[in-house]
């Protein structure tokens, strides 16, 4: 599987990483972790591995090829949510019907906001990192952290406005914000060596397929 390793392979792994954790992070997102101020809800653990993928897709392979990724994860988003809908339709004799559609069920403003943030602050990502290369090639690090922070700050700020204005008071919002923020950034923060490094390594691979492309 891992043999003749090309850029192109690669890609498709990076693909598939991306959207593997689209449709983990909405399943997590139903329960939260709660600290003593605030409640987060537990796809922060894989909603940032989005943008870490981004960053290294946008890095080597543009924002043309990025953009493709991000649109595939919309779409199996929005198959994998009218499927579970499908599924609850059906009655069920199985103990854990309640907790399926617990689980998987999702109010349409919830739905509006993710898949709007997700898109935006993706792209948004993706498209600071490419500008950032022109002028910046040479400083990986600050190409990476800065695209995250603004991307990531679009999807905060857009989700969490779109799901509870009007539902949880203004401040709590803010704080909501603020502290998704943080932590995806820690996050992206924590990770960049290994970020790093697989920029690195993709970088001196055979281009494959992608020949007729570049």
């Amino acid at each position: 599987m891992f043999e003749n390793i090309t850029k192109t392979r690669v890609y498709a792994y990076l693909a598939g990483i991306f959207c593997a954790s689209v449709i983990v992070s909405n399943i997590l997102a139903t329960k939260t972790l709660e600290f003593e101020f605030i409640a987060l809800p537990c796809s922060i653990l894989t909603f940032p591995v989005l943008f870490i993928v981004n960053d290294i897709l946008s890095e080597i392979y543009g924002y043309d090829m990025t953009k493709d990724v991000v649109y595939l994860g919309f779409i199996i988003n929005i198959i994998a949510i009218v499927l579970y809908h499908v599924a609850m339709a059906f009655t069920s004799s199985s103990q854990n019907a309640s907790s399926f559609v617990t689980i998987l069920s999702t109010t349409p403003r919830l739905f509006v906001a993710g898949l709007i943030s997700y898109t935006l602050g993706n792209l948004l990502n993706s498209i600071v990192l490419v500008k950032l290369k022109e002028k910046y090639n040479d400083k990986l690090f600050v190409r990476c952290i800065l695209s995250t922070v603004i991307g990531e700050t679009a999807d905060s700020i857009i989700f969490i406005t779109i799901s509870f204005v009007g539902v949880f008071p203004n401040n709590l919002i803010l704080t909501m914000i603020c502290c998704q923020i943080v932590f995806k950034v820690l996050y992206e923060l924590l990770a960049y060596p290994i970020t790093r490094k697989v920029i690195f390594y993709i970088r001196t691979l055979d281009d494959g397929e992608l020949k007729s492309q570049i």
